[in-house]
């Protein structure tokens, strides 16, 4: 423990408050540790430092002073801060200036050099090799040419002759021969090594699976299943597909509707924002070739500018010029706020924005943008009809930033340590598996560079449907939502470990009476949906001058999400059929979390059974 840390100010008078100093840009800024207090005495208290532990004695006034100083700022600022919130202190100025700078002998005020020289102090971390670029595809070859067209031309100008690897989910024999007439040309074209992985492919790796790893046969089908399953779109199965191919190493994976090159906005900066807050840039365009054309093409090498950060520590990532942070951008921000910048901490994932279609199959987030971004997208009334379909716009940040979970597909993977599968089916995976990463590798980040790849889909979607119905989440995010509620309750240090206590905790939720099981669902939307109502009044409330058009749509979510509160309709999830009533939501409920707890039982095993086997085992296909 600490010495005694006993500095008492003496109160004096009240007086008028002094002006508020003008910031020195050059003095350093400092913030106060955050931390829990227990009483010792009617004037002292014991402070305990969350990051370190370390314990500190000291009286009630000297806390009340540290409790003002949570945000990084001048001592000028804090001092001001003090004298002004504090009765009495406001001729005590030499009396504060003592006690702060006992706090900073202490450590308890913590100067944003120190931060940033903390974080930047990481291990020497040599990320493994690149397994392989894995494509994801489903019948749709016309979106396919156009990707391979695109990293035909980026293996012209770069020559990286990288490995590229399709996993074809096509239920269209002819789609499926399509792609792999395109895969052939793009072979000749680039010279670069192919693999082609349809369901021929896919059945012989299982059965090799079966064999190595029998206890968990029964799983494998469903592990990779194929993009549908009846009418239920998904993605998963590709996805844990390439997961097991390159257990050990890293990767990089593509969709079909994506395309080259990486582009940037005009006013993109340099450096890490350290907020974890700062919201995305939405630019809106009056179609997709303008927004494909948007930004300036990024002149490094894509693939490059991704593996030149996952797989290392933040820390090293901040000691560079690349993502260092500037410290002025940590002002006013509290140490409580920054938590997940730790140096060790391993970027398991890289993300980038997209130009083109949007990734979102609704468009309620685009009545919660930022008051620039709302004035963008409701210009007049003819642009915004447009702007509502979500068909040509631009989505993501100006500056690198360092986040635990994200919404969106990585580019780019760190797979040496054991990444989780994510469910197989269902959209939505991509925020499970986001939130899963965090279960097994909880100090671990996502790092968002500020590009973006184009994506273009194959139609014209219309979503303002969606966007104006009541919310319903889908069953991969009421189980993403699940995770992070959990969290606090996983100690276990092993990542296979974690997942199979997760296993348990859906087993649990399966295993309730059928009343049981509806309540969870009924719960679950209640609070889903009171929370947009919540967020949307707060939006509708604070732009009294936004157009009469924006104000409707926005009152039409609301009150659409208001009756969904109070009906008494069956607690459907966003994939089930609409026809569905209480028993069968609760017997679905209790079928997905059994199938899927059996899923994260078996992935320990067969991740490390792949990484055992190392690049042989895509060798085999």
């Amino acid at each position: 423990m600490s010495t005694e840390f006993n500095y008492q100010i003496d109160y004096g008078n009240f007086a008028a408050s002094s002006p508020k100093p003008r910031p020195d840009p050059n003095a350093p800024l400092y913030a106060s540790e955050d931390g829990v207090v227990a009483s010792l005495s009617n004037s002292e208290c014991i402070f305990q430092v969350s990051r370190s532990g370390q314990t500190h004695v000291m009286t009630f006034q000297v806390l009340q002073a540290l409790d003002q100083t949570r945000e990084f700022r001048t001592l000028d600022e804090h001092i001001a801060r003090v004298m002004e919130v504090v009765p009495g202190l406001q001729s005590q100025r030499d009396g504060i200036v003592r006690v702060f700078e006992g706090l900073i002998a202490r450590g308890l005020l913590l100067s944003d050099r120190d931060f940033l020289a903390g974080l930047s102090r990481a291990p020497l971390r040599e990320p493994t090799s690149l397994r392989a670029v894995f494509i994801r595809a489903c019948d749709r070859p016309a979106q396919l040419e156009k990707l391979l067209a695109s990293l035909a031309d980026y293996e012209r100008r770069f020559g990286a002759n990288r490995h590229y690897v399709l996993l074809d989910d096509s239920r269209s024999r002819d789609a499926a021969n399509r792609h792999r007439d395109l895969m052939r040309e793009f072979a000749r074209s680039s010279g670069c090594k192919l693999t082609y992985i349809g369901s021929s492919e896919r059945e012989s790796l299982i059965g090799r699976l079966t064999r190595a790893v029998p206890a968990h046969a029964s799983v494998l089908p469903h592990l990779f299943g194929g993009m549908r399953d009846g009418n239920r779109f998904g993605g998963g199965g590709g996805w844990n597909l390439a997961l097991l191919l390159s257990a050990g190493a890293r990767f990089a994976m593509f969709d079909d509707d994506h395309r080259l090159p990486l582009r940037r906005l005009e006013n993109a900066a340099a450096g890490l924002d350290p907020s974890p807050s700062t919201p995305a840039i939405t630019q809106f365009y009056r179609n997709i070739d303008n927004a494909l054309g948007a930004g300036e093409e990024v002149d490094a090498d894509p693939f490059e500018l991704h593996l030149a950060a996952v797989g290392r520590p933040i820390g090293t990532l901040i000691a560079s010029s690349e993502y260092a942070i500037d410290r002025e951008s940590l002002r006013g921000l509290p140490l409580s706020r920054l938590g997940h910048l730790d140096g060790d901490a391993p970027v398991l994932s890289t993300h980038h924005g997209s130009y083109g279609s949007s990734r979102t199959e609704s468009g309620a987030w685009l009545y919660q943008l930022p008051a620039s971004d709302r004035a963008e997208l409701v210009r007049d009334r003819d642009s915004y009809l447009r702007n509502v379909e979500l068909g040509s716009l631009w989505y993501g940040y100006r500056q690198a930033r360092a986040t635990p979970t994200t919404a969106f597909t990585p580019f780019a993977f760190d797979n040496s340590v054991l990444l989780p599968c994510t469910n197989p089916h269902g959209r939505g995976e991509d925020a499970l598996f986001s939130q899963l990463v965090r279960l097994c590798h909880p100090n671990a980040l996502a790092l968002e560079l500020p590009v973006a790849i184009g994506h273009v889909q194959e139609a014209q979607r219309k979503r303002s449907g969606r966007t104006l119905s009541a919310h319903t989440p889908r069953f991969n995010y009421f189980i993403s939502d699940f995770v992070q509620r959990q969290l606090s309750e996983f100690y276990a240090e092993s990542a296979g470990d974690r997942l199979r206590l997760l296993a348990a905790h859906l087993r649990d939720v399966g295993a309730a009476n059928e009343r049981g099981r509806l309540h969870q669902l009924r719960e679950y939307l209640a609070y889903s949906r009171a929370d947009l109502i919540e967020r949307l009044q707060q939006q509708y409330d604070g732009a009294p001058e936004a157009p009469v058009w924006w104000q409707a749509d926005v009152r039409t979510i609301i009150e659409a999400n208001g009756r969904a509160l109070i009906a008494k309709a069956a607690p459907r999830l966003g994939d089930w059929d609409e026809k569905v009533d209480d028993k069968a939501c609760a017997t679905l409920l209790c079928e997905e979390v059994h199938r899927l707890a059996e899923v994260y039982e078996a992935w320990p095993s067969l991740w490390e059974y792949a990484r055992e086997q190392d690049a042989r085992l895509l060798g085999t296909i």
